[in-house]
């Protein structure tokens, strides 16, 4: 499948989002699981595979940031590889046809699944637990939301904010980042200050989102 037929692909498969308008980090993304899934394809892998990769990592994500130390940077490369791996997924849906309306069920509840993950992980390093509900309200609050505005004809391609999911994945990845750096040079009362401060600022940009995906249903659905 070329580049150019994968796009259309994609796009039916998600709302009629067009990566080609998206920023350049995640069209490099979406290009590299594009060369890859080619060639896994090519081996007979399955979407199946990939969303077991995926759930794989996400649950070695919270066991790993738990232990302390430096092990929630290993933990941030699992979340990496489990984003990976859902991102190949997707592609290999495309590639071979298999998209679907179960598939779309179920790659939602691995979204839900990771995030819970995420956060698990963050009160392993010692993110204050209150913060830590709020931000989790507020995850729930979000897609239930474009959820409930999909079912009444909002595209999701047309609801993106600043607090959606790539956002809490990077901040994610930035806050074990730092933790194990933070417990590598002074310890771990300072990695759990600096990783509930990362959840203020995850929490703040989920208000942010919240305040646009509610603008953007009053007009469209006016």
């Amino acid at each position: 499948m070329s580049w150019d037929g994968y796009v259309a692909g994609w796009s039916g498969s998600h709302d009629g989002y067009d990566p080609r308008h998206a920023g350049p980090l995640l069209r490099k993304w979406l290009r590299a699981a594009f060369r890859v899934g080619g060639v896994l394809a090519r081996f007979g892998a399955r979407p199946a595979y990939a969303m077991t990769v995926a759930v794989a990592c996400a649950l070695l994500v919270p066991l790993c940031a738990v232990r302390g130390g430096s092990w929630p940077a290993l933990a941030a490369l699992f979340l990496l590889l489990g984003l990976a791996a859902d991102t190949i997924g997707q592609t290999l849906s495309v590639l071979l046809g298999r998209t679907s309306r179960l598939g779309s069920f179920y790659r939602c509840l691995l979204d839900r699944l990771t995030e819970v993950c995420w956060l698990v992980a963050l009160a392993g390093v010692g993110a204050q637990r209150t913060l830590l509900l709020a931000c989790a309200a507020m995850v729930w609050l979000h897609e239930y939301i474009r959820a409930r505005a999909g079912a009444v004809g909002l595209r999701a391609a047309g609801s993106a904010t600043i607090g959606d999911r790539p956002t809490r994945a990077w901040l994610t990845l930035l806050a074990l980042l730092l933790a194990a750096a933070a417990t590598a040079q002074v310890g771990a009362d300072l990695a759990a200050g600096i990783v509930t401060m990362v959840l203020v600022l995850w929490f703040s940009l989920a208000v942010l989102g919240l305040g646009q995906l509610l603008t953007v249903v009053r007009k469209v659905l006016t």
